[in-house]
């Protein structure tokens, strides 16, 4: 009886590709899907230059392994999952490997290949250059493969391993011709090769119009230049005189581990009329040798050598040829791919590695206005044999700060849920960034879906962009402060590229946002002149959410209808909407009194006071915030999202907006009425008893659980001590889209949404991590109580890890930075018992500090700012 054991087909993977290069997923299946870095498609879904047609299938770049056996015992599998691929008829011996084991841990995925035949173990790491602080770096267009093969018996084994990859340079023109051609490249003292895919025939301005480069190093390197699409599957030719015979490379591949090192560079081209008795021994030679670069002629050609080598020599065998040549033309038989093949002999426990990397370059990204905007790649690479060649160089320390990203997340003290969600989403970087040749920098609200650098949405998805990238965060926010009304209303979204927004104007939420954006990516990074350009805009936007309080309590009240919630009617004076605007009076008063603007900041500082004060008494009910008060009106429908700016202030590490108590309270109620597990935590909901009201009841964006909305609620409880229920919400999250097959895809208005990157918060609130650059103060406040921790941490200049052991056995705190430099002058620590006599030294050198008790722990202050490197860590020791 034959046991199957299904689970749901994953339609999400790990995206490879550069920040606005565009993109191609590899999945669980181990193949390679939505080649999405064409300039058209879902990425850019009304290019003119579009015709609908697709580009390359997840067959189009197929990897395959080969061993042999000191008893002659071959095995070859694909290293791919898919029914598609067999050829049970022709090529019954080629299958797919048994099981993959699939580990996603953005930027990389790991793939381990199962299959009880295989003498060997085969892992690979799949991914693109991804380091933070290095936009330039992690902007490559192109992506790695990186088997480890280990001989797993007791004897000697061959192992190689095949890729094959369609050229789709010019896929979508009429006319063009695919052209391959073979380069030498190496990596460190390794020699290989590269197969540059371009076409002949294409035109300026087209979407399609670039090139490929497939590489690889490692092993003896063999190849196929140029091949027909049935060459590595199988081709068979009816219109002969020899009987209808297979014709394939894999024959070779089986039988030798290598491939014929064949040269063709465009597919054979028909002649009418051809007869070979016409020609001279000498042309029909030449000829021959030329048809003989074609891997179905040259597998026929040693096929019949074996029955008659006389035969394959003849006149008659080139008329048989050239035939075949005219009935390829006749099916519409496509040419164009390349294979490399590297093959290893291993003793026993031996390993080797072999590299494979893929780059492309296709500059024209034509915006839907007709404006070709190009590719920030440009400005560093002039086709896609440059890119592979930067990969190369690259690779060991591209390869190391890309894992070592992964590994401070994945390896830390933070739960497998908890740091799968902060990667997870980080995937969205990849998969919906536009990055233009002029530098605009933007992130698709939906994939393909709405606009860029959504206001509303930025608010909540821009944690880890400021915080690995801060160069693209700050970009976007002073692009889009130059669409600014001249009332003081900021943008809704750019459409349809960066020259233009929508009239999303009326939305009331995002002017608080654009403030408290602001003010967080100046005290992150500390960019002076950014503030300075930024601070006429919030004047603006403040001034003109000041004219929303028409009763002079210090909160809106009036044209509080649009916001993010888009299908919700508010009116009066919301919790959501005033939440907001006491996040962004905080925030000016800190901006203002950086710019020596004293005047305004004492304004903001009594309007904030008197806000909260009104916040507190028009909308608590006892047990929550109420969605709005108008006059005597109430609606007390119970919102996720009532307290926004106090789950952003906490992020940045601004302290507490509302009373700490009730905002506690707030967020019992909050898990009580509207967190369950499996259904998540939706939006919002009327508790027992509480009258409904026709704008929020059964709204169906009432009722659905937004994951960029749970992860802020989630990190708010984790900020209060409530680590379980904040984890209860991430956990649930985890197993929802984890059972629906689209783990990397998060969805809201559109696929791959962009505010589901707020569970970067998670991470902060778990470590309690905060940074702020002007006063060169660090803080870390974990809040797991256990005896030994450890979290990554990120800032503009560096990012590290750091350890924290308050135990028995000892009592010690590490910051080692992994990359970057970073000056402190303050140090707020959890209390950790006998700190207040700690040892504090950075790298070998003890330094001069102060230690005192401050708030929830110590503060660390040192006589002179100590600066850390990669090489000089800081350490403290009781």
């Amino acid at each position: 009886m034959v046991q199957i054991y299904s689970k749901i087909k994953h339609n999400s993977g790990i995206p490879l590709g550069g920040i606005g290069t565009g993109s191609v997923e590899i999945r669980p299946d181990g193949l390679f899907h939505e080649w999405h870095m064409f300039n058209v498609g879902q990425w850019n879904p009304n290019a003119p230059c579009a015709k609908g047609i697709q580009a390359m299938e997840p067959r189009d770049l197929l990897f395959m392994v080969r061993t042999r056996e000191v008893d002659g015992k071959i095995t070859a599998r694909y290293l791919s999952l898919s029914e598609e691929l067999h050829d049970l008829y022709c090529l019954a011996w080629l299958r797919s490997v048994e099981a993959i084991h699939f580990e996603g841990m953005f930027p990389l995925a790991r793939l381990t290949y199962d299959d009880p035949e295989l003498p060997v173990s085969i892992q690979a790491e799949v991914f693109s250059p991804f380091v933070p602080l290095n936009s330039r770096t992690s902007g490559t267009p192109g992506f790695y493969v990186y088997f480890t093969i280990r001989n797993e018996t007791d004897s000697p084994v061959e192992v190689s391993i095949l890729g094959v990859m369609k050229n789709a340079a010019g896929y979508d023109q009429e006319g063009r011709q695919a052209r391959n051609k073979l380069l030498d490249i190496a990596f460190v003292s390794q020699p290989g090769k590269a197969i540059h895919m371009t076409a002949d025939g294409l035109r300026d301005g087209e979407c399609s119009t670039g090139d490929m480069t497939f590489a690889a190093v490692g092993g003896e390197i063999s190849h196929i230049t140029g091949s027909f699409a049935e060459d590595h599957r199988a081709m068979t030719f009816w219109h002969t005189k020899y009987g209808p015979k297979t014709t394939t490379f894999m024959h070779q591949f089986y039988d030798e581990g290598r491939l014929p090192n064949l040269n063709a560079e465009t597919p054979p081209k028909p002649r009418e009329g051809f007869d070979a008795s016409t020609l001279s021994a000498a042309n029909r030679k030449v000829l021959l040798q030329e048809l003989l670069q074609y891997p179905a002629f040259y597998d026929k050609y040693h096929r019949l050598s074996l029955v008659d080598e006389n035969l394959v020599n003849s006149p008659e065998f080139l008329n048989e040829l050239m035939g075949n040549v005219a009935e390829l033309a006749d099916r519409k038989i496509q040419w164009g791919w390349g294979a490399l093949c590297s093959r290893n002999e291993l003793d026993s426990e031996e390993e080797c590695e072999v590299l494979f990397a893929v780059g492309w370059f296709f500059p024209n990204h034509i915006s839907p206005t007709g404006e070709n905007i190009g590719h920030q790649y440009e400005l560093w690479f002039g086709s896609s044999p440059d890119v592979v060649q930067f990969m190369l160089e690259n690779f060991p320390a591209v390869r190391m700060k890309t894992l070592a990203f992964s590994e401070a997340i994945h390896c830390s003290s933070m739960p497998t849920e908890a740091a799968d969600a902060v990667t997870s989403q980080l995937s969205t970087l990849i998969k919906c960034t536009w990055w233009t040749k002029a530098g605009h920098f933007g992130v698709w609200e939906g994939y393909g879906c709405c606009g860029f650098h959504t206001t509303d949405i930025t608010y909540q998805g821009s944690f880890p962009i400021i915080s690995l990238f801060p160069d693209l965060q700050k970009m976007q926010m002073t692009h889009g402060a130059k669409f600014q009304r001249e009332d003081g209303r900021v943008h809704h979204f750019f459409t349809p590229d960066f020259s233009a927004v929508d009239n999303g104007f009326d939305r009331v939420d995002m002017n608080q946002q654009f403030v408290m954006l602001a003010a967080r990516d100046y005290l992150w990074t500390g960019d002076r002149a950014y503030l300075e350009q930024l601070w006429p805009h919030i004047v603006r936007a403040m001034d003109n959410t000041a004219l929303l309080d028409t009763d002079g309590d210090g909160l809106p009240d009036s044209d509080t209808r649009r916001n993010t919630y888009d299908v919700w009617d508010f009116q009066g004076c919301p919790s959501y909407i005033s939440s907001l605007w006491l996040g962004a009076l905080k925030a000016a008063v800190r901006l203002a009194n950086e710019m020596g603007d004293t005047e305004r900041a004492a304004k903001w500082q009594a309007d904030y006071e008197k806000g909260v004060a009104s916040f507190e008494e028009k909308l608590w009910n006892g047990e929550y915030y109420i969605l709005w008060r108008d006059g005597d009106l109430t609606d007390e429908c119970c919102m996720s999202d009532q307290m926004s700016g106090d789950w952003f202030a906490a992020a940045c590490g601004w302290g507490p907006i509302l009373k700490p108590e009730r905002i506690v309270k707030a967020l019992d109620a909050i898990m009580m009425y509207n967190f369950r597990p499996s259904h998540g935590l939706i939006n919002a909901s009327y508790p027992p008893g509480k009258p409904h009201r026709i704008a929020a009841s059964g709204n169906y964006q009432a009722d659905a659980p937004w994951t960029g909305i749970e992860y802020t609620v989630a990190a708010l409880l984790i900020e209060y001590g409530m680590v379980s229920e904040g984890l209860a919400i991430v956990r649930d999250i985890h197993r929802r889209y984890l059972q629906a097959g689209r783990f990397w895809n998060h969805v809201e208005c559109g696929g791959h949404y962009y505010r589901a990157m707020s569970s970067w918060t998670v991470m902060l609130a778990l470590s309690g991590f905060r940074w702020d650059q002007p006063t060169q103060t660090m803080t870390f406040a974990p809040a797991l109580n256990e005896p030994v921790s450890e979290y990554p941490f990120f800032t503009p200049s560096a990012w590290g890890t750091y350890y924290q052991q308050d135990s028995l056995t000892g009592k010690v705190v590490e910051i080692d930075l992994i990359d970057g430099e970073i000056t402190i002058s303050k140090l707020f620590l959890p209390k950790i018992s006998g700190f207040e006599d700690a040892t504090v030294a950075v790298g070998e050198t003890e330094v001069e500090v102060s230690i005192g008790s401050c708030g929830y722990g110590v503060c660390i202050s040192f006589a002179q700012p100590v600066t850390l490197t990669a090489d000089a860590g800081l350490v403290i020791i009781a």
